[in-house]
């Protein structure tokens, strides 16, 4: 189910009826060649330039590109920063409905900057809130929400109500992919009466899209089909290749829910024809994806196959890990009924190594949430002592200034008096010093049992859930001798899964883990790596550190996790013949060490992925530094140094 996120546009408002669009735009885009052929300046040049970048995105997202990339030229050549801004958001804005968000995001921060120099207030918070958009396409909904509520402030106190109305939009849109469904429904109708009292009907079959999919969420396919087809029926009106293909996705995607597949057909393969034609390469290959679900249903594996590896190959080309996960998991059966057990074995192996990942990826972000709260605690604990401390000192001081003015006339019985209260303040200091602690660690205590519970609860579930399946398929004629072995390879990679998740449960329950235990998990997760690989591996660790060394559980994990990311990356992208791993104590210091002899890579020329992000972000964590240093044809080295007290 395909949810449609729509961004503001601030720089031109179209006036076209929903009746004559589609021949108004082509009319449009004609009259602008014309003018740009008869241009004589080069102002008039990059302005029409601009112009033409935004209308081609309704009708070829390839053409957009390139007269955005014009414009821009043009632009810069003149120096004129209204005009160079104004391209980049155009050019921007091709970008992100190609899919390409970096481009996106970048060309959009651009024209921010150049916005924030002359001092255009509607324009920067138009940009602002397509800065937002972006972001909200890259599922990262945090940042979108900071982008659309500063945005929206703006254009609130301006009484801008249409640029308002968008935002709202795209706020509902986060609320749907956060599964608020009923929040989310709130918000979209009352977008959706807005734009149908304005006639506002491009818009508002967007709201419709989105709205569809609530209600199929929330179990009403009835309602969810007329919404769709309703939205369906003005994208066509207007002749809007892009969102018809993917109204037609959604539909595609509801009749394969229901079981009918012929209908799913028929709506998959107009909307493959409009996505092409649209240059959208993700709802392109999310039509895949369901032809071969519907062909997989109908039992006409051969078909089903076809799509199924075009959309595997379409997925990995988007980093669509989610999506991919998907698609693995529904090939191993279609490989299966065609008596192809060795493929059948090696897509439910890659679903479940990816699901895998990402499930480590989610408990990496909750251990680091979690450790984020205790230090917040400590904090406040120390704090708190240091108020206390304060507090006791000033007490002292004024005590003595009383008792040198009244010494003569009380003496010795206010200096035992004084003694006592020193001494019962002391003692109320150390017990809310210990009560503190212990209501410190109780707390952390109780979220590392809650996480526990619910790593064993979901993710262990799951796993046992597949080791059941397949011992279950074990038993299905005609192929189970063929398979036996197959599957209970499977089955025991998803039991050693379930040992290693136990493994980082009690982890996270212990306070103290020896150095004996963690370098046992990190040689056995080596010798993992190389039985499932033709790379030799090497770990040595220091005879200095002897299991009498000690360390946190919170900080073993970290080094166990950046030393997984460490390995993983060299295994994916490096190449290598062979890894070594040392990890030494040396001038009060603890080393890890991490060598490859892959092909490596210049950091500053690649976009860093949340690999490298959250290796230093635990290297941080822990008190430490890590270095990453790598030469193309010379290997990569990653160091990282933390302190024994960490």
């Amino acid at each position: 189910m395909r949810i449609i996120r729509v961004f503001s546009l601030f720089f031109l408002v179209l006036t076209f009826s929903t009746n004559s669009f589609s021949q108004s735009i082509f009319e449009v885009l004609d009259s602008l060649k014309v003018e740009l052929q008869q241009s004589k300046t080069p102002t008039e040049e990059a302005a029409i330039l601009s112009e033409l970048t935004w209308f081609y995105v309704q009708v070829s997202l390839d053409t957009a590109v390139m007269y955005g990339k014009k414009a821009i030229e043009v632009a810069n050549d003149l120096n004129d920063p209204v005009l160079l801004s104004q391209a980049y958001s155009d050019l921007a804005y091709a970008w992100m409905e190609k899919g390409e968000l970096v481009n996106a995001r970048e060309n959009y921060q651009s024209a921010l900057d150049i916005r924030y120099e002359i001092g255009d207030s509607s324009k920067i918070y138009g940009t602002i809130t397509n800065l937002g958009s972006v972001y909200q396409r890259d599922f990262q909904s945090d940042s979108a929400m900071a982008n659309y509520l500063k945005a929206l402030a703006f254009f609130e106190r301006s009484g801008n109500e249409r640029n308002a109305d968008f935002i709202r939009n795209n706020i509902g849109v986060i609320y749907l992919e956060l599964k608020n469904y009923r929040k989310a429904l709130e918000i979209l109708e009352q977008v959706a009466k807005y734009r149908e009292a304005n006639e506002d009907y491009y818009n508002l079959a967007t709201t419709l899209n989105n709205l569809g999919s609530i209600h199929k969420h929330q179990g009403d396919d009835k309602k969810s089909e007329e919404t769709y087809l309703k939205a369906l029926e003005i994208y066509k009106d207007i002749g809007d290749a892009y969102y018809t293909s993917t109204t037609y996705n959604n539909l595609a995607t509801l009749y394969n829910s229901q079981k009918r597949s012929k209908l799913a057909i028929e709506f998959a393969e107009e909307g493959l024809k409009l996505a092409e034609q649209a240059g959208a390469t993700y709802d392109y290959v999310l039509l895949l994806s369901n032809l071969a679900q519907s062909y997989s249903d109908l039992k006409e594996f051969p078909k089903s196959k076809q799509y199924y590896l075009e959309s595997v190959a379409g997925f990995k080309a988007q980093n669509a890990e989610e999506d991919l996960m998907t698609m693995y998991l529904l090939m191993s059966p279609v490989y299966a009924a065609l008596n192809m057990p060795d493929s059948s074995a090696h897509y439910t192996q890659e679903y479940i190594a990816l699901q895998r990942k990402l499930s480590e990826q989610e408990i990496l972000e909750l251990t680091s949430d979690l450790e984020t709260k205790y230090q917040s605690e400590k904090k406040d604990k120390e704090i708190a002592e240091n108020q206390l401390a304060l507090r006791t000192k000033n007490i002292q001081l004024f005590g003595s200034l009383g008792l040198a003015v009244i010494l003569a006339i009380v003496g010795y019985l206010l200096y035992n008096q004084q003694k006592l209260k020193n001494r019962q303040l002391q003692q109320e200091v150390e017990l809310k010093a210990a009560l503190a602690q212990i209501e410190t660690q109780n707390k952390l205590q109780e979220q590392r049992v809650l996480i526990s519970r619910d790593l064993h609860d979901n993710i262990g579930a799951q796993l046992t859930f597949i080791i059941s399946a397949i011992e279950n398929l074990k038993y299905f004629d005609p192929i189970k001798e063929t398979l036996s072995h197959r599957y209970e390879s499977i089955a025991d990679f998803a039991k050693q899964t379930i040992t290693e998740l136990r493994d980082t449960i009690w982890a996270m329950n212990a306070g103290q883990i020896t150095w004996e235990q963690l370098a046992s998990r990190i040689s056995n997760y080596l010798q993992n790596a190389e039985k499932a690989s033709s790379i030799k591996f090497d770990f040595q660790v220091s005879e200095n550190l002897t299991s009498e060394h000690q360390l946190a559980s919170a900080d073993g994990i970290q080094v166990y996790r950046i030393l997984q990311e460490g390995i993983q990356n060299a295994v994916k992208y490096a190449d290598p013949n062979t890894i070594s791993v040392k990890v030494y104590e040396q001038e009060l210091s603890l080393h890890l060490e991490i060598n490859d002899d892959g092909k490596g890579f210049d950091e500053s020329k690649i976009l860093p992925g949340n690999g490298l992000f959250n290796m230093r972000k635990r290297a941080e964590e822990l008190g430490g530094t890590i270095s990453i240093i790598s030469e193309k044809g010379k290997g990569t080295q990653i160091h990282l140094i933390w302190p024994t007290n960490s």
